[in-house]
């Protein structure tokens, strides 16, 4: 297995009843696995793949961001620390450009 990055999603209000089994089909139909759990406002924990699968860490966090979006919650923080290799890969420019009015930290670990 290896690691694409751990999360933190804060939101304002109580965390939607089924949010978590949604975000885990999401997440398997990308062959992608999450270790972590939830609180009333907040979802956090790595998520990681078998090393065979390929992952576009640009699409991915796309993907990552517009499942949440598309809740319609109100989100107060995302927090994501990538990998190092994914990190360098990432193209945090064009994302902010796209995601501006989100509070989004992004940085890196190395393991």
């Amino acid at each position: 297995m290896k690691d694409i990055f751990e999360f933190k999603i804060v939101i304002h209000e109580d965390m939607p009843e089924k949010l978590v089994d949604c975000f885990i089909a999401f997440i398997e139909d990308r062959s992608v696995y999450w270790g972590g759990g939830c609180s009333d406002n907040q979802i956090n924990g790595g998520l990681y793949a078998d090393e065979g699968v390929i992952i576009n860490i640009n699409d991915f966090v796309k993907e990552f961001v517009a499942f949440f979006l598309h809740l319609e919650i109100t989100i107060q923080e995302i927090e994501i620390n990538m990998e190092d290799f994914y990190f360098y890969r990432f193209d945090y420019d064009t994302f902010v450009e796209n995601y501006s009015s989100l509070p989004v930290n992004i940085g890196c670990w190395e393991l």
